[in-house]
């Protein structure tokens, strides 16, 4: 007789790899066993009922299509092998709304999980265009799956449509999350807003600050310059100035132009 659980025997037999589209390196890095009894969890309690396929994949996380009544989400895998302390730590250490959190290396991806799901209530609040979010738990972050039955939402980068309207819209929605929601994207770029029945969608919250941090500044101005390299490239006439002010509402002076 077998006296090992049923997750002691999937955790061995790496069975689960058969069931998604991943190479055993990716799948290392991902499902180490703090990770599956994470997931095991959400499955025995009914929250997510299948694991699909991984919808986009990066060096920290990756996220996978998942079900739960039949319904899609999307659910995102922190991977505790590779998110590093020091790139995170900067993030959370100075934004307010984390001030009672202890911050520690054993923690801090857990933090993190939370910040994204924070930041995701924080912008739909104010009606931007973000992931429903659903709850965290451990380093994992469950939230409403964008896009077709057959694909995930496509990226701002691979979008080919009317760039004037797009650029409208990214324009209100950064100024209603910069004088309104007070807060920061701090990754922005065409990577990280999806495009889906006509809306764009901010994505990866992950690193989003409060206005009140004390790197918000340049986070933000950094967005800005991503935005502005990327839509100059698509024929719109713009600037760091002329954005930066439709964003906040104020003139980038000399005291406020960050390098």
């Amino acid at each position: 007789m077998n006296d090992e659980s049923a997750l002691e025997q999937l955790l061995k037999s790496n069975e689960y790899l058969h069931h998604i589209d991943m190479d055993r390196k990716t799948a290392d890095l991902v499902f180490d066993r703090r990770t599956i009894k994470a997931i095991y969890k959400l499955m025995s309690d009914r929250t997510i009922e299948y694991l699909d396929f991984p919808i986009s994949s990066g060096k920290e996380s990756v996220v996978f299509k998942v079900y739960a009544k039949g319904r899609p989400f999307a659910l995102k895998v922190y991977k505790l092998s590779t998110l590093r302390f020091g790139s995170v730590w900067r993030y959370i250490e100075g934004d307010r709304r984390f001030s009672k959190e202890q911050i520690k290396r054993s923690n801090i991806v857990f933090i993190w999980a939370k910040k994204e799901i924070v930041n995701m209530q924080e912008l739909r609040r104010y009606k931007i265009p973000a992931p429903k979010p659903i709850l965290y738990y451990r380093n994992l972050a469950l939230m409403s799956y964008i896009g077709s039955k057959v694909s995930p939402a496509p990226m701002l980068k691979e979008y080919s449509g009317d760039f004037n309207k797009v650029f409208e819209e990214i324009v209100a929605s950064m100024a209603v999350m910069n004088q309104k929601a007070h807060i920061v994207h701090a990754d922005l770029s065409e990577y990280n807003i999806l495009c889906f029945r006509g809306k764009f969608y901010f994505i990866d919250l992950g690193q989003a600050v409060s206005i009140e941090h004390p790197w918000a500044e340049y986070f933000l101005q950094r967005d800005i310059r991503n935005m502005v390299n990327f839509f100059t490239k698509k024929g719109i006439k713009t600037s760091v100035d002329e954005l930066y002010k439709s964003v906040t509402g104020n003139v980038r002076t000399k005291e406020f132009i960050v390098q």
